[in-house]
């Protein structure tokens, strides 16, 4: 919303009963340790002891100055979503390399969808007649291997992607290892920045595998808070905004009074 600077709210939400805590004004460091200091104690502060956030870097800081006894737990939405973002980045390349109109493109721009599939749920037993490919009868596997037959580059970024979310999903440290003592410069572009970005952050996604913590309903909620506002056709005031959202979420237990 347009209710901070920054342009964003936060949503605080207790990861283990799913309680919502609070709405908090702006995301901004200085605002964020403004409204823990001054609604929190330092007993209470100091008793925290696990928080599950995103791969946004300012908020390491904040919370090891505001939680000093907190382990920061990387959110898994937010840890595969960086290769995702690249795998489509890369796909993308690679079809404005091929031309719009060639058989590749449309290939590629048609069964993207496939790419990010997890690559144990690819079906391999049914066969179907693609007009991208001479209407060759295919399953969704044998798509995908020509897909990747059309370039090296996209073939490595797939196999990064599909090897991340198999770690991800399985808790595996020996599999995430592996995966981030790959050379970076080895990597396509977009991957080049996601493979500095997840060492970085390393023991807070091995920390998830241990927790097995997520912000999954953080996420669903924010699609809830989305909804409000459309159907509210927007909100002028934060009080009220905050306040609606308290009132939809059943999860919710604080009073609902005033906050700065």
């Amino acid at each position: 919303g347009k209710f901070a600077h920054s342009g964003m709210s936060m949503l605080l939400m207790n990861p283990m009963n799913h309680r919502l805590i609070d709405i908090i004004k702006s995301r901004q460091s200085r605002s964020l340790y403004l409204y823990f200091l001054s609604h929190f104690s330092a007993k209470a502060r100091n008793s925290v002891r696990l928080v599950v956030v995103d791969l946004f870097q300012p908020y390491r800081r904040l919370i090891h100055d505001v939680f000093p006894n907190a382990i920061i737990v990387a959110d898994h939405f937010h840890v595969v979503a960086q290769a995702y973002r690249a795998v489509q980045q890369v796909r993308i390349k690679v079809m404005k390399d091929y031309g719009s109109g060639t058989h590749e493109y449309k290939a590629l721009k048609h069964f993207w969808k496939l790419l990010l599939q997890p690559i144990e749920q690819l079906d391999f037993g049914h066969y179907y007649r693609r007009r991208n490919f001479g209407y060759c009868q295919l399953s969704n596997s044998e798509v995908v291997d020509r897909l990747l037959a059309m370039s090296s580059e996209l073939s490595t970024a797939y196999k990064y992607y599909q090897t991340l979310v198999n770690a991800v999903d399985n808790g595996s440290v020996t599999e995430l290892n592996r995966l981030l003592s790959i050379t970076w410069t080895a990597l396509p572009g977009p991957f080049q920045k996601v493979q500095r970005t997840l060492r970085s952050h390393k023991q807070e996604i091995i920390n998830s595998f241990a927790y097995g913590l997520t912000n999954g309903v953080i996420e669903g909620t924010n699609n809830k808070i989305k909804v409000i506002k459309r159907t509210a056709f927007g909100f002028r005031n934060f009080y009220n905004f905050r306040l609606r959202i308290l009132l939809a979420c059943s999860t919710s237990f604080l009073p609902k009074q005033k906050t700065a």
